[in-house]
């Protein structure tokens, strides 16, 4: 799901790579796509500050991430999506746009084969609190919910910008993606 990242390119490229057909699909088509066909569902970042707009439009268009059963990752603007779905609140933090180190919690799932320190490039300046339904899997010293995932479900969100980070972000990439065969 494009959601206007400058970043989506190089989503679709290491999907690509990892022998993954990808369809993207604009922010403004996402309501008007049928998704059960889907084996993943990846949901990009964002211009868009959900702090300083309704994100109630946005709620909207991504309802179907409540109810939907293939698996889905949320980065970033996807993230924040996926948590205020879910009860999170959204708040303005620390602007950061750099590589950070991510302290890994849970070194399995999207994790796994990774270290516990994993430095990530970040670009963002707001985060999410987390929703009850879903674990801590990462943290930062800028934004303490930096990777999550549903209690019962293939749900995923993550901060950071693992298409931006290098062959530690393909790594999550392929996790996730080994998810959806």
């Amino acid at each position: 799901m494009d959601c206007g990242s400058e970043k989506v390119d190089a989503i679709q490229r290491i999907v690509k790579e990892l022998e993954f057909k990808p369809h993207r699909v604009r922010l403004e088509d996402v309501s008007k796509t049928r998704h059960a066909g889907y084996a993943g569902i990846i949901v990009s970042g964002s211009p868009i500050l959900l702090t300083e707009t309704a994100p109630s439009k946005y709620l909207r268009v991504f309802r179907f991430v409540v109810s939907g059963r293939c698996p889905t990752l949320g980065i970033c603007f996807g993230h924040q999506i996926i948590g205020l779905l879910h009860g999170a609140k959204i708040f303005r933090g620390v602007e950061c746009r750099a590589n950070q180190t991510v302290k890994v919690l849970d070194g399995s799932g999207l994790f796994e084969g990774l270290g516990a320190r994993l430095s990530l490039r970040e670009d963002h300046c707001e985060g999410i609190t987390l929703p009850s339904q879903f674990l801590l899997l990462a943290t930062s010293a800028s934004y303490a919910v930096e990777a999550m995932k549903h209690r019962d479900r293939e749900l995923f969100g993550v901060q950071f910008h693992p298409e931006a980070s290098g062959a530690v972000g393909v790594r999550i990439l392929e996790n996730f993606l080994r998810l959806c065969k």
